[in-house]
């Protein structure tokens, strides 16, 4: 049989996680801290122009002539992060659209089946009734 040793503390996480903000900048450093982030925020928007043009066309060759149409003007990183970024915009806003559209047919279904209904009928818990009035 095996024996049993004294038991022991073992030691916290030693992971860390550090928030900061750059702080004590020059106005040097803050100008070009603008100027690159200008610099940057106008790329996103000319390649969020072109993900849009391409629409559901979109294929892992086109966002690789994207990305690298974007590295002369930054970097290879910059320009995978800007085109990653544009396209989980671009799908987010086509989900958002989807669900919408879904919002609305919903209402139309919601609309036809109180018109097929005679007006006053009651409604049920998973369906409502018509519309009170004629007018309504």
């Amino acid at each position: 049989m095996r024996e049993l040793t004294a038991s022991f503390v073992t030691a916290g996480p030693s992971g860390v996680a550090i928030r900061t903000r750059l702080k004590q900048l020059t106005p040097a450093d803050e100008k070009i801290l603008a100027l690159v982030g200008a610099h940057l925020g106008s790329l996103a928007s000319r390649d969020l122009k072109a993900r849009c043009t391409e629409g559901l066309k979109h294929s892992t060759d086109t966002w690789a002539a994207r990305k690298r149409s974007l590295t002369p003007l930054s970097s290879s990183r910059w320009a995978g992060s800007i085109t990653k970024a544009t396209h989980d915009q671009w799908a987010l806003a086509r989900r958002c659209q989807l669900a919408h559209i879904e919002s609305l047919e919903a209402g139309i279904r919601t609309i036809a089946h109180r018109l097929s209904l005679p007006v006053g009928e009651k409604g049920s818990k998973k369906a409502p009734g018509g519309y009170r009035s004629r007018q309504e």
